[in-house]
């Protein structure tokens, strides 16, 4: 009887407490994480507040990206087990997190939203939604009304096809005014692409083949687009969209193909200019049709999120009509998804930004497909030896073809390696090189005092906090990194498959590696022995008694204490079309790149050498200097007392006193200049034809824009001998000199 009385109480315990543990359930707080793009944070933060009314248990951190490195934080946290439950990708990119199994399949919980939004086709693959469209984005034809009615043309009556945009720019162009017809984009990694292949998808050509296990780059459609191509450059501005974008903007170029982002650059350039804007020439009035490259931003619900079901009403709440709209008046570059959108009153009252829905019908997406990086990199190249270099469309397209189809037929299949394998592979390198240091440390002869020294436990623990941080820091990610460049390993999803000497070995046989080699070490011969001259010839000079000398002396190490990317930015508007040196070379008579330095496969990476030479001397020379004051006046007293001269005292004197400082500049701007990386980041992001792509930038690329990250380390490793070998060459060139000498 006791026994059944326990079990009613137990039960009615258990009663009571269901309702409170629901409860509870329902009053905890969920946090949810969203990283965006587009919306600006502070719009973004008050619109997320009517969600948390709406859902008193959500609150929701909201995190900015930048377009520029944005992608490497999202991949970076994804890495480290810190991602986001919501965020927000370009669709270039989505096919990579697709391929990887990132993202939740959305297929069901999407399925109502369907007919009432577009750009769908960017999310699919295999017929399975992964993410929502929330922004687009797509071009239109800019034109210059005042040009246009200089030239004879009715402004009201921009090109309809191709026949008209190629005679449009023939009357417009004028280059003794410095006036351009049409722009073309080349020098980047995505705009020459973006402008070109609207003219291929208007003439009914494809990239990829509907398995896409095919490209079809070189078919008939594909080639005639660009043979037009190449019939406009006579006329036209070629150069980055940046660029254009500004000159256009300044009244300097007729017509354009650009984005939204215009309405607020001509405004803040200049208010006067009377442009228009209108649908995409087609090829003919009875063929093709007016396409546009679509792109957009997409809402994505990674796997790893706690809260999924909280995370979808987040993106719903986010892709709604009103709020979505709010993002664009303020922003002014993107467009709704939301269909119906093209009815609210902010269209009706902005009909520029309307034609983008227009021209919204006919936009193509790139094809999800997880090579796309690799594929536009190949398209890139194909469009710009098209266009710089006046090569045959059938050539550039079917060599384009062939290595496009060679990435298609996918990569070998490496063994994996489990997390016991890597573990012992990481243990016994550690266990090796402790050994080893071990080994030498014990081989070197001791005094007495450093034998007590050794045997004293409170050594190990004065020097324990150095050491744990070298060795987790330090030792380990080297060790790791090593293993790595052995294998396969998907930055994304983090397999590892083992793959032996195969990175090593595709790199010795890789074109883009070799040319990216040259690039690398034309850049430091060229630049290391003029910056040491530079730096030699200023240290003497200001270590004589001039005037102002304090003054000249921090003037010269100015360039050293500002950041290389605003000095870099700096020289980009000094090599631009209509830059001062440009200009400086019109008005002395002189012949000047065509296209301008930094768009020119032949001047690009000179230019950016010169960029450096003066940016970073001042440090060599400050370095010299000290060199110079710590040489004793004696010497030159007895020189003197001997009749030399002063170009005695230089070459006897001053140089072999120098040598030690001499040869620490030399190997550390070498070094320096074999790592250059920030310079060619900002200024041509590897461009034009791959000209400025050096071997750290190829690491960068190899690594956080294409997810090879064994690769990558294999580049940094092969890089690293590279840096070795010329440092122990200067070394033994130097004590040569040093033989010589005694």
């Amino acid at each position: 009887m006791s026994f059944c009385r326990l079990k009613i109480y137990l039960y009615s315990i258990l009663f009571l407490l269901v309702p409170l543990s629901s409860s509870f359930a329902a009053s905890e707080k969920i946090t949810l994480t969203l990283w965006e793009f587009s919306a600006s944070e502070q719009l973004l933060r008050s619109l997320l507040k009517q969600f948390e009314a709406t859902h008193p248990n959500i609150t929701v951190n909201v995190q900015q990206l930048s377009w520029e490195h944005g992608l490497e934080k999202i991949v970076v946290s994804i890495a480290a087990g810190n991602a986001p439950d919501v965020v927000e990708l370009g669709t270039d990119w989505v096919s990579k997190f697709v391929d990887a199994k990132l993202l939740e399949d959305l297929t069901q919980e999407t399925a109502d939203l369907r007919e009432s939004y577009f750009l769908w086709e960017s999310v699919t693959a295999n017929d399975r939604i992964y993410g929502v469209p929330w922004l687009a984005g797509t071009r239109l034809l800019f034109y210059n009304r005042d040009l246009f009615r200089q030239a004879g043309l009715d402004p009201e009556r921009p090109p309809k096809t191709w026949k008209e945009l190629l005679e449009a720019a023939q009357k417009i162009h004028d280059p003794k005014k410095g006036i351009y017809g049409f722009s073309l984009f080349v020098g980047e990694p995505y705009s020459p692409w973006q402008e070109f292949l609207p003219f291929a998808w208007g003439n009914g050509a494809t990239l990829l083949s509907k398995d896409q296990r095919r490209c079809l780059i070189d078919e008939p459609p594909m080639v005639e687009a660009l043979s037009f191509y190449q019939k406009l450059k006579p006329y036209s501005l070629v150069d980055r969209q940046s660029q254009v974008n500004t000159l256009f903007a300044n009244g300097k170029v007729g017509m354009q193909i650009s984005g939204a982002w215009n309405f607020r650059l001509i405004p803040r350039l200049n208010p006067e200019l009377h442009f228009g804007v209108a649908l995409l020439p087609k090829p003919a009035a009875d063929r093709g049709m007016s396409a546009a490259f679509a792109g957009g931003e997409i809402l994505t619900l990674l796997k790893h999120s706690p809260h999924p079901h909280e995370a979808m009403a987040l993106i719903r709440f986010l892709i709604n009509e009103e709020t979505t709209i709010e993002v664009v008046k303020l922003q002014q570059n993107v467009l709704p998804t939301f269909k119906n959108a093209l009815h609210h009153p902010y269209f009706q009252n902005h009909p520029y930004q309307k034609l983008f829905f227009e021209q919204m019908k006919s936009a193509v997406a790139p094809p999800l497909h997880p090579s796309w990086f690799e594929i536009q990199e190949i398209l890139t190249q194909a469009i710009e030896e098209a266009i710089i270099q006046n090569v045959p469309p059938e050539r550039v397209l079917g060599l384009a073809r062939k290595r496009i189809d060679t990435l298609l037929a996918g990569e070998k299949k490496y063994r994996r390696l489990n997390d016991r394998i890597m573990t012992a592979l990481l243990a016994g390198g550690l266990i090796l090189m402790i050994g080893f240091l071990f080994l030498k440390w014990k081989k070197r002869p001791r005094l007495p005092s450093q034998t007590a020294l050794r045997n004293s436990f409170s050594t190990l623990f004065f020097l324990s906090p150095w050491l744990v941080i070298f060795f987790v820091f330090t030792l380990y990610p080297l060790l790791y990194s090593i293993v790595i460049s052995f294998s396969r390993y998907d930055l994304l999803s983090g397999t590892i498959t083992f793959s032996g000497i195969q990175n090593y070995q595709e790199l010795l046989k890789d074109r883009e590696f070799h040319n990216a080699l040259w690039h690398t070490l034309f850049f430091a011969v060229g630049t290391t022995p003029f910056t040491l001259l530079l730096a030699l010839v200023t240290a003497i000079l200001i270590h004589r008694k001039i005037p102002l000398k304090n003054v000249f002396q921090a003037g010269l190490f100015l360039p050293v204490s500002t950041s290389v990317i605003v000095i870099a930015t700096l020289f980009t508007y000094l090599y631009s079309p209509e830059g001062p040196l440009n200009t400086l070379l019109d008005q002395a008579g002189l012949p000047k790149p065509d296209p301008s330095f930094l768009v020119h496969p032949q001047w690009a990476l000179p230019s950016m050498m010169a960029m450096n030479i003066w940016a970073s001397f001042g440090y060599y020379m400050i370095l010299i200097l000290a060199g110079l004051q710590a040489i004793p006046d004696s010497l030159y007293e007895a020189a003197a007392i001997d009749g030399a001269s002063e170009w005695e005292r230089l070459i006897h004197i001053t140089l072999p006193q120098l040598r030690p400082i001499l040869l620490f500049v030399v190997m550390i701007n070498t070094i320096y200049s074999l790592q250059v990386f920030p310079e060619v980041l900002t200024m041509t992001q590897g461009g034009p034809l791959g000209a400025t792509r050096t071997v750290v930038y190829h690491l960068y690329e190899t690594g956080f824009r294409k997810f090879h990250i064994g690769l990558a380390s294999a580049i940094g490793y092969l890089l690293f001998l590279i840096t070795m070998m010329f440092s122990l060459g200067e070394m033994r060139l130097f004590k040569m000199g040093e033989d010589a000498g005694e």
